[in-house]
């Protein structure tokens, strides 16, 4: 297809994410335009790793501090979600701290950090009435330590800039190092 569409001159990098099956396409085709001398540099910046996937890794990696935390949220979701009692006992403890929205722990998807981020992010907000809920509910044995907690708000602060940065990754039209540069510069 290269040849096909005339750009074997006008290539000078390729974005992919890390899978095996990508280096090795990427080893054979950075080969064989550096024989017809087609790509500046002799290769040296052709294979460039996806900006999303680099994020998800370093994301991944923070989430393990307080996977003690995520687990309990979990939990903590799913036993409101399963028991009718807790439920109640729930939105008891919103009606007893003046919350009548339909604010709710959110359920995350475990191979979705961002997904986390948001679970995190609504445990947080809903920390006064989980720990109401805890003096009520005697079967309610997830609430974190305030450790823990005080550990989930710093990292969720800095979750927030790399969710906003995932935001504007997967939201562009346009995926051109110029428009993250910023970002990048901001995550460091």
């Amino acid at each position: 297809m290269i040849l096909d569409w005339n750009l074997e001159k006008k290539l000078f990098a390729m974005v992919v994410d890390n899978a095996t099956v990508n280096d090795a396409m990427v080893r054979s085709l950075k080969s064989w335009l550096c024989d017809k001398s087609a790509i500046p540099l002799e290769g040296e910046l052709f294979h460039m790793r996806c900006g999303a996937h680099i994020l998800n890794l370093i994301v991944q990696d923070g989430l393990k501090v307080i996977g003690v935390f995520i687990h309990k949220v979990r939990e903590t979701v799913k036993y409101l979600k399963m028991s009718p009692y807790a439920t109640q006992k729930f939105t008891h403890a919103k009606n007893q701290l003046r919350l009548k929205d339909k604010k709710k722990v959110k359920m995350d998807c475990s191979t979705r950090w961002n997904s986390t981020f948001e679970m995190i992010e609504s445990a947080i907000e809903m920390n006064e009435v989980l720990w109401h809920l805890a003096q009520t509910n005697r079967n309610y044995k997830l609430y974190p330590s305030d450790e823990e907690w005080k550990i989930a708000k710093v990292l969720c602060d800095c979750l927030r800039i790399f969710y906003d940065v995932k935001n504007h990754f997967s939201g562009s039209h346009f995926p051109t190092s110029n428009v993250f540069f910023p970002d990048v510069c901001n995550i460091q």
